[in-house]
């Protein structure tokens, strides 16, 4: 579901955002939504406070710029390990 997406100015765009704790089909729903929010602006990326959430929550997808790279994180940050290229 395309969610809307909110504008300089709202006080959740301010927020600090709160730790997922769990990730659970709550979270992944908002994340697929986020997704679908994104692509339909033609996005790369979008934080859960745009889309009026104030959670640690970013979705990236630079599939045009890289290999298919796409991910969801609780935590924006990037670790690079021998196990997966990207983890979150």
């Amino acid at each position: 579901m395309k969610l809307p997406i909110r504008k300089y100015g709202d006080p959740v765009l301010r927020a600090k955002g709160g730790r997922i704790q769990e990730i659970d089909d709550n979270v992944r729903e908002l994340a697929a939504n986020m997704l679908e929010t994104m692509r339909s602006v033609n996005g790369i990326g979008l934080a859960a406070q745009q889309v009026g959430e104030a959670l640690r929550l970013t979705i990236v997808d630079i599939s045009p710029v890289e290999d298919q790279l796409r991910w969801p994180s609780t935590e924006p940050r990037l670790i690079q390990n021998k196990t997966c290229r990207w983890c979150w």
